[in-house]
């Protein structure tokens, strides 16, 4: 059975050589800020939601997750005490946005890293450490799911 996913994993590489667990991470993220978004109670996200279909969600949560690539790697490989989501990030593809959608929508991108940091201490995929390793995933995926 084919699983469908309004984040393809395919949005994260181009060719072979970038299946890797590093852009698997940040497919991750893009999937864990969708539920997040999806979720979400707040007044501001829920109105930035109503002005938004399911796929425009979909295509800003993978634009997101690729944007914060060099700070996840800045905050893996040290100095950095935290990621860094600067306004802009979301501002760049989303220009119509109220300071208050702006807060809500990198409160929960925070939320959503955080909660992606949680599963990866459960998971046996090591993306943090081995982040430019080949990952199996993606094949798996186009094969129909994390399972084929």
């Amino acid at each position: 059975m084919k699983v469908e996913s309004l984040i393809p994993a395919f949005w994260f590489y181009t060719g072979e050589s970038e299946k890797i667990k590093l852009n698997w991470f940040l497919f991750e993220l893009a999937c864990k800020l969708y539920e997040h978004i999806e979720s979400s109670q707040n007044k501001a996200i829920r109105k930035w939601l109503a002005q938004r279909s399911e796929e425009q969600t979909a295509e800003f949560c993978a634009y997101f997750s690729k944007r914060v690539r060099q700070s996840v790697l800045a905050f893996l490989e040290g100095p950095e005490e935290a990621i860094k989501m600067p306004e802009y990030f979301v501002s760049d593809y989303c220009h119509a946005n109220t300071r208050r959608e702006y807060k809500a929508i990198l409160d929960i991108a925070s939320a959503a890293w955080t909660g992606l940091l949680q599963s990866c201490n459960a998971c046996t995929c090591n993306c943090i450490d081995e982040r430019y390793m080949r990952c199996e995933f993606f094949d798996r995926m186009e094969r129909g799911g994390y399972l084929s």
